[in-house]
């Protein structure tokens, strides 16, 4: 016992760095190795769609009038800015946005010591962002190819940026550090709201540990409040001036405040079946213990009000999560990331308080630092890109094109194969300045036949409505809002009619099993919902080819299949010439049959 007690003070003499080097020894290998798989991995529906709104303003659409997207500015700004660092490609995009996570979660990770005023040397602090990064990746690899590099991915790690920002302000001697950290942080946090604008939540989380630790501020609190409300202000003009760059501000608001109406109810699920679908139940399960976790390690290791930022994450993402009513993993990002960052502030707790306890408590924190390391090893290990070999099928780039690697990525109601090889016939048959109408949910389509859509509306559940009426176990639409969905639907139909008559597209593309609606049969379901559109489709157009779920129609004087019994035999009379171009499955839904929306 004695031998044991030796060790033990030894331990504890170095828990500062020793604590966090047995997590990073344990899990951070492991973690890079499943981040870096990862990266070889495609896009899914989501990130499709921002990928062509980002493509089509980069190429003089105007957001929210020439393309109706129904969310807020900054996925298109954050895909803009990819794109133009290479990120079209698939693989080049994950990379970076890999690499922006490992460099989030380790200099993240390095500030947490002074949130609990815990002295770490140089050295310790280079082992707690390497334990960051291994736990904090760990957590992330668990999502599959369909839900990382999400949106919500991105706005958790601004969030844990700028509550590690916050941290620095609190504690920190100087004037201008303090200042430029509270401006910085609050900039960040703002910056999310124009993502989903419910982030505001994490703002005020943020705002209540603010109030809380004041009197740990070493400059005037009003001198505080003023740069926070600097760098909000700045934010929120430069977003606004990016809209009004990119699009219309005034036409934006109008759409996004039509989003509730629109979409809120399709799909809403109860609480008990947010809780259980999707095999949600062991992240919320290992949140709610996480969280009961730090209350006790704040009651019991008297943790410092400043700690309470740890909570920032974990408790705003589960309002959020449970308050979008969806149930969809990916929207579990927030959550689970500060479920991470918090298990690693209660290791740390344990670290600072075990100089004034037994030396066998330095056993009790290396035992922490061994199951923490264990566990997010183990997440690693069986994350979904650890048991691919997408890295090697997917090699190169030649071999990413190749039907064996889109055969890694199966998803029911997503053929990403079909959209691509349908996607280069179209843009083998058109022209660069031809437009294309969709009836589908997949607007990554356009991006990839690189030709812009024929209208603004490029979500099929603007013209079919049956979802948002149906609702879902959580809520149904009221009668006033049934009405509003039909009248929505109806002026939808017509302002694509009128677009397409006045300036007829070079195809129509219809998706079979489209989610919102699964319809096995797009045409049949295109021409229930649509019966003046459908009219107009098979008057003007002929289907030229299907790839799988993908049928493409073509302008009759562009493609005439011998195989099409509605052809018309004798010569047609080609519609009027394009203008001028100036511009270069069912009722359990899986969670990725939603859009890229709130």
């Amino acid at each position: 016992m004695e031998r044991l007690r030796e060790l033990g003070k030894l331990i504890v003499e170095r828990a500062s760095w020793l604590a966090p080097m047995v997590v990073a020894a344990i899990c951070t290998w492991m973690t890079a190795r499943a981040l870096y798989e990862q990266s070889f991995a495609i896009f899914g529906r989501d990130q499709g769609i921002f990928q062509y709104v980002a493509w089509a303003l980069r190429n003089g659409e105007r957001a929210y009038v020439d393309v109706r997207d129904i969310n807020g500015p900054l996925p298109h700004l954050w895909h803009m800015v990819m794109q133009a660092l290479g990120g079209e490609d698939e693989h080049t995009f994950r990379t970076i946005d890999t690499w922006m996570l490992v460099l989030a979660y380790g200099l993240g990770i390095a500030t947490m010591p002074r949130w609990i005023d815990l002295e770490v040397k140089p050295r310790g602090l280079v082992f707690w962002a390497l334990a960051g990064i291994g736990v904090l990746g760990a957590q992330y690899v668990r999502y599959d190819w369909w839900h990382t590099a999400q949106r919500e991915s991105l706005y958790a790690v601004l969030i844990f940026a700028s509550v590690a920002l916050q941290s620095i302000a609190h504690k920190t001697k100087s004037r201008r550090r303090a200042l430029g950290c509270f401006a910085a942080g609050a900039a960040l946090t703002t910056l999310t709201w124009f993502g989903k604008p419910p982030c505001v939540v994490f703002a005020a989380l943020q705002a209540c540990v603010f109030i809380l630790d004041r009197r740990s501020f070493h400059i005037p609190f009003r001198h505080a409040m003023a740069a926070c409300a600097a760098g909000a202000a700045i934010v929120c003009a430069a977003m606004l001036a990016f809209v009004a760059s990119y699009g219309d501000v005034v036409q934006g608001i109008m759409v996004l405040s039509d989003v509730p109406k629109l979409h809120h109810t399709i799909w809403n699920e109860s609480i008990g079946r947010i809780y259980t679908l999707y095999g949600n139940r062991p992240r919320l399960d290992w949140a709610l213990a996480t969280i009961l976790g730090y209350f006790v390690a704040y009651r019991f290791l008297k943790l410092k009000r400043r700690s309470l930022l740890a909570l920032v994450l974990p408790i705003g993402g589960a309002l959020l999560f449970f308050g979008q009513g969806k149930a969809f993993p990916y929207h579990m990002h927030m959550l689970t990331l500060g479920t991470a960052i918090v298990q690693l502030v209660i290791l740390a707790a344990l670290v600072r308080n075990a100089p004034a306890r037994d030396p066998l408590f330095g056993w009790v924190v290396i035992l922490a630092a061994f199951l923490l390391g264990y566990k997010s090893h183990n997440d690693a290990r069986l994350s979904q890109a650890m048991k691919s070999d997408w890295s090697t099928i997917g090699a190169t780039a030649e071999m990413r094109t190749a039907p064996e690697y889109f055969d890694r990525f199966p998803w029911d109601d997503f053929g990403a194969l079909d959209l691509r090889n349908a996607a280069a016939f179209v843009a083998s048959k058109t022209k660069p300045t031809d437009r294309v109408q969709m009836y589908a949910l997949d607007p990554y389509f356009l991006f990839l036949a690189k030709r812009k859509s024929a209208t603004p509306i490029i979500y099929n559940f603007e013209l079919n409505v049956d979802a948002a009426l149906q609702g879902g176990t959580g809520t149904k639409p009221s009668p006033e809002i049934k009405k509003w969905l039909l009248a929505h639907r109806d002026a939808a139909e017509f302002d694509v009619l009128d677009r397409v008559k006045a300036n007829p597209p070079a195809a129509f593309v219809l998706v079979d099993k489209s989610p919102f609606t699964h319809a096995p049969n797009a045409e049949k379901d295109f021409a229930e919902h649509c019966p003046t559109l459908s009219d107009f489709l098979h008057e003007r157009y002929v289907e030229a080819d299907r790839f799988g779920v993908v049928g493409v129609w073509l302008r009759k004087d562009l493609e005439a299949p011998a195989k099409s019994e509605d052809a018309d035999p004798k010569p047609t009379e080609p519609p009027p010439a394009d203008p001028p171009d100036t511009d270069p499955s069912p009722s359990d839904a899986s969670p990725t049959d939603a859009p890229a929306t709130d």
